[in-house]
């Protein structure tokens, strides 16, 4: 769906997110406070895919938590593209790991979605100046997660994308089926994504992941 469609747009933005009230939402934002930018929308990573190698996108939000596969995936296969997009990773996760593992992968922005819609404007501002942008809430975290890196990796940055999404959820609390329903995943996929996850970090039950989780600032 394409908002705003002007001739001569000032930049076209695409927004990615599998919640269409949400999506629809940040388009809504975005047409007001940028009225020269063309706004499309997506709710996949295969939509989005799609759309960014029939156009070229100055900006694209990006959810990091999506249906289809991981929105930090995503970011990946964006910044492939022969003009790629800068991407603003958006996301309800505010631990420092996804802020970091969203950054290392190639977005340049990463902003909650509990943050006021002020600083999502700001971080589209920033990244078009050419400026990385983390929301103010989550910056000191993150700093201090990089301030904390050492020569050794922790057990969960060993994980892949969907392993670590599937431990935080279990770490807070949801049922296999309450998983598979968030990630819009079978439950078999659920419990493959545990079992390798237990076995790349050591942890062998729900409440060791719990543990884990708040030790390392997770949860």
């Amino acid at each position: 769906m394409t908002l705003n469609m002007k001739t001569g747009p000032n930049f076209n933005i695409l927004v990615v997110d599998d919640h269409a009230l949400v999506r629809e939402a940040f388009a809504t934002m975005l047409r007001r406070e940028f009225p020269d930018a063309t706004v499309e929308v997506t709710g996949s990573c295969t939509e989005a895919l799609g759309a960014a190698r029939r156009n070229n996108y100055e900006v694209a939000l990006v959810d990091i938590e999506l249906g289809d596969r991981s929105g930090m995936e995503l970011t990946m296969e964006l910044r492939t593209l022969p003009n790629p997009p800068v991407v603003i990773a958006v996301s309800v996760h505010q631990e420092a790991t996804f802020v970091s593992r969203s950054m290392q992968l190639g977005a340049k922005a990463y902003v909650a979605k509990d943050a006021p819609s002020s600083e999502l404007f700001d971080a589209i501002r920033s990244t078009r100046d050419g400026r990385s942008y983390i929301s103010k809430d989550l910056a000191e975290k993150y700093s201090q997660d990089t301030r904390s890196k050492n020569s050794t990796p922790l057990a969960h940055e060993r994980l892949s994308n969907r392993e670590l999404e599937v431990m935080l959820q279990i770490a807070r609390g949801k049922t296999p089926k309450q998983v598979a329903s968030d990630l819009c995943l079978s439950p078999k996929t659920v419990a493959v994504h545990k079992h390798n996850l237990c076995c790349k970090t050591g942890l062998r039950t729900t409440v060791d992941i719990l543990k884990y989780a708040q030790t390392h600032g997770l949860v």
